[in-house]
């Protein structure tokens, strides 16, 4: 078939490609598109990176703050009523390898005192760095007081007519105990931890519902004349040992079932993590924090500076660096410092605490501050490195009270 143009019809323009001016202006929209693009999502990364360490450091001060209200709220229990008990030096043995005083602790714990002295908390200033915490508490349900005793090294001889909780029903004994010299003229002696036998009585224990134990002595022996309960303890070659001393007139605290006690030193290892140490060894070194810059404490003391002095009220903060509330002044093993401690009512914990990822933003942080409201003495300022401040940092501050103090004197 032919076809014939007719005349007076417009042609069709033949296809003769694109023009470089053509070429140039969709270039140059690519272009323009693809860097609105690039930023949208650039900005969008940074903010999703910033709002991810943010929530990142929020649920590690999260689990942080439970594991040390947990551990400080705690402290001291088991042991409120006791006399000479604050300041008296730790003796532990297990399998005939010493515990306390401590022949060396693993890092980073190495500058910690090894001759530790009981206290609900202890802090050791780490200067620029971070603090290291001692917490002691018990786990008895019963306690809170002591019970005199007469020892031959192996049993101890109770007349206790309120009982001590030793076990659940149908439970293996393995309580512990610390037992603690009375008659003490020149300050707190030496107090050791013992271990109940598993056939720990020769008397008949009587279950409590109040406790939810069994309690010795038997109930027969609140009875005039009150007899003597036999608890034996456990003296072989793997526990911890017998009773080396019983000069002093001593008393024992029961602690609770082994595992239950709290005897840990916390503080941040060089890989950034919060650790926990058990000075009984039961169990490894446990960390439960990361990417964590600098742990502090301060001491919420009740001395009258500020306030009223022993009306449990918090008067001032102090820190553990200063003269007359170091670790060594607390721990110095005098009478008069009983009372210091009971003077501690609480503490307040500063964290600083790094975003896991690198942070873009162009306002960097130079410095991080803790305990702002305080004194120059005794807020910390840590300054942060170039390379630290490609981060992003939260600081925490927690005021945890102790629970388990006792109420000293007024004056």
């Amino acid at each position: 078939m032919r076809i014939r143009f007719v005349p007076g019809l417009p042609q069709r323009r033949r296809q003769l490609g694109v023009s470089l001016i053509e070429v140039v202006v969709g270039m140059a929209i690519g272009l323009l598109a693809s860097l609105v693009i690039m930023r949208s999502f650039s900005s969008s990364e940074t903010f999703r990176r910033n709002v991810s360490g943010a929530a990142d450091t929020v649920q590690t001060a999260s689990l942080i703050g439970a594991r040390l209200g947990m551990l400080f709220e705690e402290a001291g229990a088991s042991l409120v009523q006791g006399r000479n008990v604050w300041g008296c030096k730790l003796v532990a043995t297990r399998g005939k390898t010493a515990l306390l005083p401590a022949p060396a602790y693993p890092d980073p714990f190495g500058g910690f005192t090894k001759n530790v002295r009981v206290m609900p908390v202890g802090v050791l200033d780490g200067g620029e760095g971070s603090d290291i915490a001692l917490v002691i508490a018990g786990s008895s349900a019963s306690s809170n007081r002591d019970m005199p005793f007469d020892s031959d090294g192996r049993s101890l001889n109770v007349t206790n007519p309120n009982g001590i909780g030793i076990a659940n029903t149908g439970v293996a004994v393995d309580d512990l105990f610390l037992a603690v010299p009375q008659d003490v003229a020149a300050g707190p002696g030496d107090c050791q931890i013992v271990q109940a036998a598993s056939d720990f009585s020769g008397g008949k224990a009587v279950a409590d519902p109040s406790y939810g134990l069994k309690v010795m002595p038997a109930e027969s022996a609140v009875l005039a004349p009150a007899s003597y309960t036999n608890i034996k303890l456990n003296i072989s070659a793997t526990s911890y040992g017998s009773l080396a001393s019983i000069a002093d007139s001593p008393s024992a605290f029961h602690l609770g079932r082994e595992a239950g006690p709290t005897m840990a030193l916390i503080t941040v290892n060089e890989g950034g993590e919060l650790v926990e140490y058990d000075l009984l060894q039961r169990s490894g070194m446990m960390p439960f924090g990361e990417n964590v810059v600098l742990f502090k404490v301060r001491y919420g003391v009740d001395n009258g500076v500020g306030g009223t002095a022993n009306d449990n009220v918090v008067d001032e903060w102090i820190s553990p660096g200063e003269a007359g509330w170091t670790l060594a002044d607390l721990m110095d093993g005098k009478t008069a410092t009983e009372q210091k401690i009971d003077q501690i009512k609480a503490v307040r914990i500063g964290l600083v605490v790094r975003s896991p990822q690198l942070v873009l933003t162009d306002a960097k942080l130079t410095e991080v501050v803790l305990f702002g409201d305080l004194s120059s003495k005794r807020k910390v300022t840590r300054k942060l490195e170039t390379e630290e401040q490609r981060y992003g940092y939260q600081v925490y501050d927690w005021v945890i009270p102790l629970r388990n103090m006792k109420s000293t004197p007024k004056s």
